[in-house]
């Protein structure tokens, strides 16, 4: 049996990172939407299918899916109405097939790295649709954590009991700050899918990466908002989604492990 050179690895992870990169740049782009449409009108939208420019409704043929280079060939506009098409397709295919070399790279085409391949897509939906509308979907968080807890009954990045505690700690953790800073200040600082979001990095990683991945998240969200606020980008008082930053801390844990300090 013909295995893969490490370059010829890369270049396919590349290629595979793009194409799943615009599904979920679909993916995040529709989900959240018909999530919130009548279940009769979820089913006619999904049965559309089909990619079109979201101004002239126009079907986008095959070869202007080609992901990263379809956007670049028509230099970010509609084939048919010339109307700009955002660049965070483009970004988020780019996104993925890094994340993807990069899981390739380091844990090679081995459980581990098909495993970190698959929690990277996931959380990359996680992080685009947290940072869009401030909504973390138990269709994608609750998957994530229920295929930490299986893979680790393998012992792949925690022990099972390990995976067990940080599920339960990373929930309860969250959920002790959110209801005594609602206490404290009559305000809710997060929401629930924060708490699943790290129950299942805490089932991913087991509970002693848990301690890190708050502060990371916490630190990289101060940063963020810091600049934002001196650049004039944002308002102080404008709420935050804290998922990217979580995501964020699942990659950092991910690559360098759980013991980074």
């Amino acid at each position: 049996m013909t295995t893969l050179s490490t370059s010829q690895l890369l270049i396919f992870s590349g290629i595979l990172g793009l194409v799943i990169g615009s599904f979920l740049s679909m993916l995040t782009w529709r989900l959240p939407r018909i999530m919130m449409l009548e279940e009769e009108e979820q089913l006619k939208e999904i049965s559309l299918g089909g990619s079109k420019c979201p101004q002239c409704d126009a079907t986008l043929p095959w070869y202007r899916l080609i992901p990263l280079f379809s956007w670049l060939a028509t230099k970010g506009r509609c084939h048919n109405c010339k109307t700009k098409i955002s660049a965070r397709y483009p970004l988020i295919e780019a996104l993925t097939a890094i994340i993807t070399i990069t899981c390739m790279w380091q844990f090679g085409l081995t459980t581990e790295g098909i495993a970190a391949t698959l929690f990277s897509w996931i959380l990359i939906a996680i992080f685009v649709i947290d940072y869009e509308h401030q909504l973390i979907l138990d269709n994608l968080s609750l998957p994530l954590l229920w295929l930490g807890l299986l893979l680790n009954t393998q012992t792949l990045f925690a022990t099972p009991i390990d995976a067990i505690w940080g599920a339960a700690i990373g929930y309860l953790l969250l959920w002790v700050v959110f209801h005594s800073f609602k206490l404290l200040t009559g305000k809710e600082g997060m929401g629930y899918g924060d708490f699943k979001l790290l129950a299942a990095l805490g089932a991913w990683f087991g509970f002693i990466a848990l301690p890190q991945i708050i502060l990371i998240a916490a630190v990289t969200s101060i940063l963020i908002s810091l600049i934002g606020i001196m650049l004039k980008t944002r308002d102080r008082n404008t709420l935050m989604a804290f998922g990217p930053f979580l995501a964020i801390a699942g990659w950092a844990t991910l690559f360098f492990g759980p013991n980074i300090f």
